[in-house]
């Protein structure tokens, strides 16, 4: 009987690692489909904060 549970443990952590790797590569698709090139930013509309003193 320990045995058999032993076994369906080992099974369980086995699904829930792969479940885990799905789930990684399925938000590492979806971050390169919505991510924008970088050939098509334009980096002139990009504010950028001012961080210095006038002289």
């Amino acid at each position: 009987m320990v045995i058999k549970r032993i076994e369906l443990c080992i099974y369980l952590v086995k699904m829930a690692i792969q479940f885990v790797i799905i789930v990684a590569e399925t938000v590492v698709v979806i971050q390169e489909r919505t991510s924008e090139p970088l050939s098509n930013l334009n980096r002139a509309a990009t504010p950028i904060p001012f961080s210095g003193f006038l002289p």
